[in-house]
């Protein structure tokens, strides 16, 4: 049993008081318990200390007796420290589903022995605590989130969403639904040994999306005939928009666009639409652009074909695919 404790001696009482301010700490009164056996006129053994132990945190376990001037024996799954009033601390590496201890108490004028024997129950966790559920939340969406933990022999789970209280109900499983004020929602999860008491907790933060709003194009409000003019498509969105540019029947990706019009026409008119990348809501904005002199008698180009407006280009560096 090397691999699963590492006992030492230590004398007196310390090593139980220790013990107790560790538990104490960790917000749990200790379970403390005396196994006691008489042998041999009235010659007793008393093993003193938890009724359980955790993986990792340092525990010990005391071996008294009515007798001060006996030689005392603990031994933890066969594992022994010798001498008067000794105790036995240790600490747990590896989960184990019980230890042994066994105390004897042995008088050496009289050769008169007592043994007492408790086991122990070991606990481990909560270890490896985590969040699952999705990266992004839509708001007035409800979404399912759980919380996972190693404990033996099991976890309680409670919840706390930003500055609200904690919940705590069956399962490890909660249900959140942000409002459409909300940028982000801040999740909390405490996961707690049912027997030690012991917890620990994990926090994610969770971006909320929203939009597209506020979308409009920039641009002039009058153009001339012959010359390139651009526009810009802007919205608001979180995490980010996709768009696509129209100008009267024509349709582009992308939020820029720069046009030439090389025909006489009142007037243009532009559309953008945008889609938010994660939520897929669509949200559209219009301009109508007039042409100035545009009762003058300019020839057509020649650009490959007889169409209105040219598109000369298009620049795409705020589009995401």
């Amino acid at each position: 049993m090397d691999d699963t404790y590492k006992p030492k001696q230590n004398g007196g009482h310390s090593n139980l008081r220790r013990l107790l301010l560790l538990l104490f700490l960790a917000g749990r009164q200790p379970v403390l318990s005396a196994d006691t056996e008489d042998d041999n006129e009235g010659l007793k053994a008393v093993i003193v200390g938890p009724d359980y132990v955790t993986v990792g945190v340092p525990s010990s376990i005391e071996c008294e007796s009515n007798c001060p001037a006996c030689t005392y024996s603990v031994s933890l799954n066969g594992q022994s420290a010798q001498g008067q009033g000794y105790a036995l601390a240790f600490t747990v590496n590896s989960w184990v589903e019980a230890l042994q201890v066994t105390c004897t108490v042995k008088n050496d004028d009289t050769a008169l022995t007592a043994t007492a024997k408790k086991q122990l129950q070991v606990l481990a966790g909560p270890a490896n605590v985590s969040i699952s559920g999705p990266d992004l939340m839509n708001p007035t969406v409800s979404h399912t989130y759980s919380c996972h933990a190693y404990c033996r022999p099991s976890c309680i789970y409670a919840w706390k969403s930003d500055n609200g209280p904690w919940i705590k109900g069956q399962g490890n499983v909660i249900s959140i639904t942000p409002q459409e004020m909300d940028s982000f929602k801040i999740l909390i999860c405490k996961a707690t040994n049912s027997v030690s008491g012991l917890f620990v907790t994990t926090l994610r933060n969770i971006n909320v999306t929203s939009g597209p709003s506020q979308v409009q194009i920039k641009g002039p409000d009058v153009i001339e005939i012959a010359e390139m003019s651009k526009f810009v498509c802007t919205a608001e969105c979180r995490p980010s928009c996709r768009y696509l540019s129209s100008v009267d029947n024509q349709t582009v990706s992308g939020n820029v666009v720069e046009i030439t019009v090389d025909h006489p026409l009142k007037s243009v008119t532009l559309k953008c639409e945008a889609q938010n990348t994660a939520s897929r809501k669509m949200s559209s904005a219009f301009k109508t652009v007039r042409i100035k002199g545009s009762d003058r008698n300019l020839s057509i180009r020649p650009v490959g074909s007889s169409a209105v407006l040219l598109l000369a280009f298009i620049i795409s560096a705020a589009f995401i695919m």
